[in-house]
């Protein structure tokens, strides 16, 4: 289970906050749940009492709250994650990741402050030891975050690298890498690979 809190974000800011969350949950597939937010904007009954119950364990400044459970998928641990450092450095606030079982090399408790975490690192510099793995329809679809590097000699490229059937492409954002490997696999599915 992958829990997530914001911290000291303005009330006026909490629909676009919905408004993201929901942006990102209807962008691609998920192996695990849809991700979710709980505020005090929010209106369906679970999400409300959620954030209630929520707020008598966290710090006066929690302004939103949610989970997701887990499927194992790295990808989708990491899209999360990229998504609450996004939002920390947009809004210039503290988010909070927590999973006893984060399938992203044992991170089982990530800060970011102003979108970086607490020690100054950027979350690429703890991601770029290894390259994340999806696996789809059987395949290995390897993602290297941009600061990743092939070889010590080699300079890190300013976008995400992903990799199948031996083959190496970039694209800007992990979304966008993951969208076009997707296309890459379907591509050779009709070629009969």
């Amino acid at each position: 289970m992958l829990h997530y809190w914001i911290y000291g974000l303005e009330d006026h800011l909490l629909e676009r906050l919905h408004t993201q969350f929901e942006t990102l949950a209807a962008a691609r597939s998920w192996r695990c749940d849809r991700p979710w937010i709980a505020s005090m904007y929010s209106r369906g009954l679970f999400e409300m009492e959620y954030f209630r119950h929520a707020r008598e364990d966290q710090p006066a400044n929690l302004s939103a709250a949610g989970f997701i459970k887990m499927a194992g998928d790295e990808t989708d641990a990491l899209i999360i994650t990229i998504l609450l450092r996004d939002l920390s450095a947009e809004y210039g606030i503290r988010s909070l990741l927590t999973d006893d079982d984060h399938p992203l090399a044992k991170l089982r408790r990530l800060e970011f402050v102003r979108g970086h975490l607490p020690t100054g690192l950027s979350l690429e510099d703890v991601l770029a030891k290894r390259p994340v793995i999806k696996k789809v329809e059987g395949e290995r679809i390897l993602f290297y975050p941009p600061t990743f590097r092939l070889h010590s000699q080699s300079p890190p490229s300013p976008e995400w690298a992903y990799a199948l059937y031996g083959i190496r492409a970039y694209a800007p954002t992990l979304l966008e890498a993951e969208q076009e490997a997707l296309k890459m696999l379907r591509g050779f599915g009709h070629l009969g690979r």
